[in-house]
């Protein structure tokens, strides 16, 4: 049996790398199940690959509430054990799940008892909104199950289980596989069909961690509490400085994604459909990457929380050279393969062309994405919400909209393509500038790096920690 890992002694590469293969496995699962997926919608038709693309952009509405919370509860949980408070670490664990779940059932049932209202506000036309709706409810249900997997699974990473997040993932993304065949492909139950297999898989990974949750003992238990003492509202104000705009980053996608849908709407169902085919082949490629960040996470927030500046260092360069090496390799890859990739998904000529040609311009915003990602992951790890927030909110959004309102009109189609590698190349310079601005004040301090305010990541002696993640 493999001993557990050391986050405080073992070398930070290997510690990233064993922290991060399972998120990745497990992140990789997920890519599958959405490859999937869309090649059994491409027998479907255009109209049913524009059905899951629009209801995408409506069920991340309730998965930005998991996001948000599980960023904050990683960061407070890393942190915390860091540091050696077991009891904090417990308090901010359960306060992840506090943060979400009744949320995000609020916000589904909003969904559910009117979903083509939701769809509309996000951009689609009234047939796409009346087509979208069945299975637009159901992965939302799904989604609002999916909510335990994401809290459960940053704060088990957060205490070093990956291998325990990893399987999870790999179970539920599996059996989603699964269910979407017997039930697209077997009972012909069309786009409504995937809808149950999410509902199917998610409330099977959810049940896995609640088991794991009942179960765990010593530092892995948590507390599921309201907090009511000063200690545990001072630990509320924290976790929502972070989990707000890392949410509000997701909701402003969201709203980014129905720009994108209403900019490419007046050049028909190919064009809606060939954004839907190249956003989820960056997405799956953007995946791995998001497993890295997810396993780095801990390892930066352990050696901030334990003042271990030099691994704080050693594991920031290491993420961020093999984000940029990677997002060389396979956006080259991608722009190469553009045609046969999208062809995949696609039956009919005109949207097979035209999600080669949106997937090679999106290769291309895709390239430097590892400086946005590592920038958040840094700044989210180490307690630092409002540049978390600057890189987050750029990304996901606000560096969109001002190209998608300018491009389009002046390029027409090409214009909406464009925007998007326009906003990422402005979200990357950010987080550059970011991170450089950062390592210079700790450079010039010598033990303490600004981070927000008053906030300081505080070098000091390393220490034993009292926990030790397996």
């Amino acid at each position: 049996m493999r001993r557990p890992v050391d986050l405080d002694q073992d070398r930070v590469v290997a510690l990233v790398l064993r922290l991060s293969g399972p998120a990745i496995l497990g992140i990789s699962a997920h890519a599958l199940q959405m490859l999937v997926n869309a090649w059994f919608a491409a027998d479907l038709g255009a109209a049913a690959i524009a059905t899951i693309a629009i209801a995408y952009p409506v069920t991340l509405l309730v998965a930005a509430l998991g996001y948000g919370a599980g960023i904050a509860a990683a960061s407070q949980v890393s942190r915390a054990l860091g540091a050696g408070d077991d009891d904090r670490a417990a308090a901010s664990a359960g306060l992840g799940f506090w943060l979400s779940l009744p949320a995000g059932l609020a916000v589904t049932a909003a969904i559910v008892a009117d979903t083509p209202f939701w769809l509309r506000l996000l951009g689609a036309d009234a047939a796409l909104a009346a087509e979208a709706a069945p299975y637009t409810a159901l992965a939302t249900v799904g989604t609002a199950l999916m909510l335990v997997m994401i809290v459960g699974g940053f704060i088990v990473r957060a205490q070093g289980h990956a291998r325990l997040s990893g399987a999870v993932m790999v179970g539920s993304f599996g059996l989603n596989i699964l269910l979407d065949g017997v039930l697209i492909r077997v009972c012909g139950l069309g786009t409504a069909g995937a809808g149950w297999a999410a509902i199917g898989a998610q409330l099977a990974g959810a049940a896995a961690y609640g088991l794991h949750f009942a179960r765990a003992r010593g530092p892995d238990r948590i507390s599921v509490r309201w907090p009511g003492s000063r200690v545990g509202r001072a630990a509320l104000a924290e976790a929502l400085t972070l989990a707000v705009p890392a949410t509000g980053s997701s909701l402003l996608a969201a709203f980014a994604m129905a720009l994108f849908v209403e900019a490419a709407a007046p050049y028909g169902d190919a064009a809606v459909a060939a954004q839907g085919i190249a956003l989820r082949l960056t997405l799956v490629a953007a995946l791995p990457l998001l497993g890295t960040m997810a396993g780095a996470q801990a390892v930066l927030g352990h050696a901030a929380g334990g003042g271990r500046r030099d691994r704080l260092h050693r594991a920031l360069v290491f993420v961020l050279t093999a984000a940029l090496a990677y997002g060389a390799i396979v956006g080259g890859l991608m722009i190469v393969l553009a045609e046969p990739l999208a062809g995949l998904f696609a039956q009919d000529p005109g949207t097979a062309r035209e999600g080669a040609r949106a997937t090679a311009i999106f290769a291309v915003a895709f390239m430097p994405v590892g400086l946005q990602l590592t920038a958040a992951t840094l700044f989210q790890a180490i307690g630092a919400p409002r540049r978390a927030a600057a890189v987050s909110l750029a990304a996901q959004g606000l560096a969109l909209i001002p190209p998608l309102l300018i491009l389009p009109p002046l390029l027409g189609y090409t214009g909406v393509l464009a925007s998007r590698v326009a906003a990422e190349f402005l979200a990357d310079g950010i987080g550059l500038a970011l991170m450089l601005a950062w390592c210079v004040g700790a450079r010039r301090t010598g033990g303490a790096a600004p981070v927000e305010g008053r906030e300081t990541v505080q070098v000091a002696a390393a220490h034993e920690a009292a926990h030790q993640g397996t």
